[in-house]
């Protein structure tokens, strides 16, 4: 009856459980990963609001007659820096959400996995017992 329990070899050979834990392992980290530094570009962002704007504003008409692609361009160096931040935080956003999705995604595969493991040892319990009672009852006419 001892060999009919389940082992750790049921649990780590099942490709469910395997897949699982990886992909929470990754969502983990893409979690971790774009949590943290979506705080980094927030911060840089927040810093920015703080700093005061300059106040030589040309109108678009004025840059656009200059023609030498200044339209394109921030209007100051921190401009260019809280660009660069809000587009890295933006980056960082979807890392964090895809992490969240993917580690779900594991948690559920392993969740599979499990029941799977345990209805397969189920199964292998009741074959084993059904099997012994057939040879320990005797034989009545």
């Amino acid at each position: 009856m001892l060999s009919a329990r389940m082992k750790l070899p049921d649990i780590y050979g099942d490709w469910r459980v395997v897949t699982g834990l990886a992909l929470i392992f990754l969502g983990a980290g893409n979690w971790w990963v774009g949590l943290s530094k979506a705080r980094e570009s927030s911060q840089i962002i927040a810093q920015a609001a703080n700093v005061v704007p300059s106040t030589d504003y040309r109108s678009f008409d004025e840059i656009e007659a200059a023609d030498d692609g200044a339209a394109l361009q921030p209007p100051s160096p921190q401009g260019e820096r809280v660009s660069y931040a809000r587009a890295r935080m933006d980056f960082y956003h979807v890392t964090f959400l895809t992490g969240e999705v993917i580690m779900m995604a594991g948690l559920l595969i392993v969740l599979w996995g499990f029941i799977a493991i345990i209805r397969n040892d189920t199964w292998r319990a009741l074959k084993t017992i059904s099997h012994s009672d057939d040879h320990d009852v005797p034989y009545e006419d």
